[in-house]
């Protein structure tokens, strides 16, 4: 599969690398809630200019396997280490970091409101492309709603907590939805297509049917388990993802709840998750 290939491209600021040109590598965790990801980088040998010149907030871009993004975000933390005759430059980077950490509302929305319209405007102003927008729950507020604070605060309160939906910023989109929807559907993980062989329990998982109600409660507890995987370096997987997974030992649908990707030019290329039955 073509994204079993070890090519990536890493940009800092205006300045874009591929692994022909740079050797860096790489860690992006992550999971299906509105904490943001951060990623780990390190760049080898960057000139003293390019080292010089990172800034924090630049903008960090990092595209796995023929222009697949699987992180977009801003730096926030950088260090310099020497050793011998090499540098090694670590940087972490953080997904919407300025608008997370600095954006400020204060808004009173009239009486009878919708949350579908209180967020439409609060989101305008957040300034994140908006990747999926659909709500759980549409809630009403008869006595309309004074927002103040941090927006972060406010979108969490009235997406998460008011209309009990998912919000999720993924490679530089917000995703609201369902909770029991995933982002993107359909995907087959199978070792035609990059799973890699698991240690774990070799017993099946039995995904639950309408035939299935009188089950115990310890029954479906322990179905309900997440299970841990690993494929080759694949883009195309992220939080919330509904997948398919077929091998000897476990088949089913799943929903991805958190995950890693790592790449370097010769250690791990490779895709980890956690996933729950769908």
């Amino acid at each position: 599969m073509e994204f079993w290939i070890r090519t990536a491209t890493l940009q800092i600021g205006a300045k874009k690398y591929s692994l022909d040109d740079l050797t860096f590598d790489f860690e992006v965790p992550f999971e299906d809630s509105e904490e943001l990801a951060t990623a780990t980088i390190n760049a080898y040998n960057l000139s003293a200019a390019t080292r010089n010149g990172i800034r924090k907030g630049d903008p960090v871009i990092i595209n796995a396997g023929y222009e697949g993004v699987i992180f977009v975000g801003q730096v926030s933390g950088l260090s310099h280490k020497r050793s011998t005759t090499d540098w090694c430059t670590k940087i972490t980077a953080t997904e919407a970091l300025d608008e997370w950490l600095t954006a400020q509302i204060n808004k009173t929305y009239q009486k009878g409101i919708k949350a579908k319209a209180m967020l439409q405007d609060l989101l305008n102003i957040f300034g994140i492309e908006i990747g999926t927008f659909d709500l759980a729950i549409d809630k009403e507020y008869p006595r309309g709603k004074v927002c103040k604070g941090k927006l972060k605060d406010v979108l969490t309160e009235i997406v998460v907590s008011d209309c009990k939906s998912r919000f999720l910023i993924r490679c530089g989109k917000i995703i609201i939805n369902n909770p029991a929807d995933g982002v993107n559907k359909g995907y087959l993980l199978s070792p035609s297509t990059g799973l890699l062989r698991s240690d774990e329990e070799r017993e099946e998982i039995h995904i639950e049917t309408g035939l299935d109600t009188k089950k115990s409660t310890d029954t479906k507890n322990e179905e309900a388990a997440t299970k841990k995987r690993s494929s080759l370096l694949n883009y195309h997987l992220g939080p919330a993802d509904l997948i398919k997974i077929q091998s000897s030992d476990l088949n089913g649908r799943f929903m991805i709840v958190r995950g890693t990707h790592r790449g370097s030019q010769s250690g791990d290329w490779k895709t980890e998750i956690e996933v729950k039955p769908a």
